[in-house]
């Protein structure tokens, strides 16, 4: 990882603590940057791409956090939502 060379005291504080927390985690994060690609590829090359390729466990587990806060919210607001069409009429 590169690092400026200047250190500035005033910034210590916070920005120490950053550096600190980014040092103590750098060459350990979660993912491969070589298996994304080689993903990304593969998705590119398929008959039917999906719309959306969530990359390693914490971008699918988000996704998926997402997802089922979509559906929670679908499901209250159904009634409202499908009350918007035309009232349908029989002859």
């Amino acid at each position: 990882m590169r690092r400026s060379g200047t250190r500035i005291e005033d910034y210590d504080e916070i920005a120490g603590a950053r550096r600190a927390a980014t040092l103590a985690t750098y060459g350990h994060q979660p993912g491969g940057p070589a298996r994304a690609a080689e993903a990304i590829i593969t998705v590119t090359e398929a008959e039917q791409p999906p719309l959306s390729l969530p990359l390693g466990e914490v971008a699918y587990d988000v996704a998926q956090d997402r997802l089922d806060s979509l559906r929670t919210s679908f499901d209250a607001w159904r009634e409202l939502t499908l009350g918007a069409d035309h009232p349908t009429t029989s002859a």
